[in-house]
C-alpha cells in the first residue's frame, strides 16, 4: 500500500473538519493549486478513503434518547447475535467482528430505549455485553464520530477548527428552529436527502458527485436550517498511511466517574495531555464511554515527546475501567450510519402514545 502524499493528507483534514463547506472555502483552507485539489479530491471518494454522510438532528425529529452498545458474543453465536442486533429500526450503525460488536441506537423515548436493552441483554449468545442510554444532547453526548482531531494528530497537522463535535450542533444562526413535532412532508424530505449517499454508494457512485446542486427546495432547507448535517467518516481499514503513521485499531474504554472528575475534565486530560483524540464520547452522569482510533505501534518520537500514560490518566478520572479493542479491518460496517431508519414514513407507523 502506498503512503498518502502531503496533499492528500492536507485535503482529508479539511473535509473531516468542515464537510459542508463550500468548494472555494475547502480551497482556501488546503491552499493546494486549483487542478491538484480537485484531482485530489476526487482520489479521496473513488478511492473510499471518506464517505459522507447526512444526519439528522435529534431535536428536529423527537429522538432525545441514544444508547451505545457492546458486546463479545461467542464464536458460534456472532453472526446470529449481528443479525439480531441490528433487527431494530432503531439500530443507525453496527459494527461487527467475530470478537466485538459495536451498535448505536436512537429513540423516541425512555420507555422504548428500556425495552430495546431488555430484549438485547435477554440472550446468551455473548459472554458479555454493555448498554448506555443517555440523552442526545451535547451535555451527555459531546463528541459523535468526529475524527477532525484524531486526524490532525496522525497527520501532524496542529491545531483543530470543529473538534469536537457533538450529535445535536447548535442550530446555525437565523435558522428556522423546530417548533412542534415535524410535518409527514418534511420528514420524507429528510429520509431522501439522508439516503442520497447510501444509494449513491449503492449504485456505485462516488462521494463528490453529492453536491449540493441536484438537491431540492426542501433538502437545501434541511440543511441551512440544521435540521440535517454532514459528517465527513473516514476508512481507515483502507486509508493510506502518511509518513508511517495510520490508525488501525479501534478501542472502547468505559468506566464509572470518580467523584470530584468529569467527563470534560477526563476529555481535557486525553486531548492536551495524551493526545488522544476520541470520535465518541457519551456518559449518563454516572458511567461512561470512550470510542478511539489509533496505532498498535509505537509512536515516533517526534510525536510521543513526554506525553503521560493513557491508562493513567483515565485512572485520575474513572473506576471499573474495561477496554475492548480490535483492528479495523476486522470490524464490518454492516449498518453504516442509516439515520433512514429512524425517519420511516409517518404513513407507514402508527402514532406515538404521548
Amino acid at each position: 500500500m502506498r503512503a498518502l502524499t502531503e496533499s492528500e493528507a492536507r485535503l482529508i483534514r479539511a473535509l473531516l473538519a468542515a464537510p459542508g463547506d463550500s468548494e472555494r472555502e475547502l480551497l482556501d483552507e488546503t491552499r493546494l493549486p486549483r487542478s491538484t485539489y480537485h484531482a485530489v479530491r476526487k482520489r479521496v471518494y473513488e478511492e473510499g478513503w471518506l464517505r459522507i454522510r447526512f444526519v439528522p438532528h435529534p431535536a428536529c425529529f423527537e429522538l432525545p434518547f441514544v444508547t451505545i452498545a457492546l458486546a463479545h458474543p461467542f464464536a458460534e453465536s456472532a453472526v446470529d447475535l449481528m443479525e439480531r442486533w441490528s433487527r431494530p429500526e432503531s439500530n443507525v450503525i453496527l459494527w461487527g467482528g467475530a470478537g466485538l460488536l459495536f451498535a448505536v441506537y436512537l429513540h423516541h423515548s425512555r420507555d422504548e430505549a428500556r425495552r430495546l436493552t431488555s430484549g438485547l441483554a435477554d440472550e446468551a449468545m455473548r459472554s458479555r455485553s454493555f448498554f448506555l442510554t443517555t440523552d442526545t444532547g451535547p451535555p451527555s453526548l459531546p463528541i459523535y464520530f468526529d475524527y477532525e482531531g484524531v486526524w490532525s494528530h496522525l497527520a501532524g497537522i496542529p491545531g483543530s477548527s470543529q473538534y469536537p463535535r457533538p450529535l445535536s450542533p447548535s442550530f446555525p444562526a437565523r435558522s428556522r428552529s423546530p417548533v412542534g413535532p415535524p410535518s409527514p412532508g418534511l420528514i420524507r424530505s429528510a429520509r431522501n436527502l439522508v439516503l442520497r449517499p447510501v444509494v449513491a454508494d449503492h449504485e456505485g457512485r462516488s462521494g463528490h458527485f453529492l453536491g449540493l446542486l441536484g438537491l431540492t427546495r426542501p433538502e437545501h432547507r434541511l440543511l441551512d436550517d440544521g435540521w440535517v448535517f454532514r459528517r465527513m467518516l473516514p476508512d481507515f481499514s483502507v486509508l493510506p498511511p502518511y509518513q508511517e503513521r495510520r490508525a488501525d485499531q479501534v478501542v472502547f474504554v468505559r468506566g464509572e466517574i470518580l467523584e470530584g472528575s468529569t467527563p470534560a475534565k477526563l476529555l481535557q486530560g486525553l486531548t492536551e495531555k495524551c493526545r488522544v483524540y476520541p470520535f465518541l464520547l457519551a456518559h449518563d452522569g454516572t458511567t461512561l464511554v470512550v470510542g478511539t482510533a489509533g496505532q498498535s505501534g509505537p509512536t515516533p518520537p517526534a510525536i510521543d515527546g513526554s506525553r503521560p500514560s493513557v491508562l493513567g490518566t483515565l485512572q485520575e478520572h474513572l473506576r471499573r475501567i474495561e477496554v475492548d479493542s480490535e483492528w479495523v479491518t476486522s470490524l464490518t460496517p454492516v449498518v453504516d450510519h442509516r439515520y433512514d431508519r429512524v425517519l420511516a414514513d409517518p404513513g407507514a407507523r402508527p402514532p406515538r402514545p404521548r
